[in-house]
Formats: structure tokens, C-alpha cells, sequence
């Protein structure tokens, strides 16, 4: 789907890497904390479904 250096939150510059680093450093698993820690989906929310989408790949890698 997206590389680690592509932009998935184009509003705040916020790359697939950043995001994976955030969840797994902080050991996030909803969307709700992702928005709390970066921002993410809160300008104009077109990126939402990509970021749940790495959330659950994330989230798969756990188990």
C-alpha cells in the first residue's frame, strides 16, 4: 500500500514511517490515540481509512 517515505497524512507531512514508529514506540491501538499523538486525520480526514488500515497491519504484526 504505502512505502515508509510516502506521505499518508499530506496535511502535517506525516509519512507511513512516522506513523509505524508512533504506534509501536507507544504501543497505540486505536485511531482515536494515533489523533492524540500526531494530529493525524484531523485537517481534512481523507486520510483516515490509510491510517486505520496501518493500525490494523500494525496491529496483525502483534498478535
Amino acid at each position: 500500500m504505502f512505502d515508509d517515505n510516502d506521505y499518508v497524512c499530506k496535511h502535517l507531512q506525516l509519512t507511513k514511517g512516522d506513523l509505524v514508529r508512533v504506534i509501536r514506540e507507544k504501543q497505540l491501538t486505536t485511531f482515536e490515540q494515533i489523533q492524540d499523538e500526531t494530529d493525524a486525520g484531523t485537517v481534512c480526514g481523507t486520510c483516515v481509512p490509510e491510517i486505520e488500515a496501518i493500525l490494523e497491519e500494525e496491529l496483525k504484526k502483534r498478535e
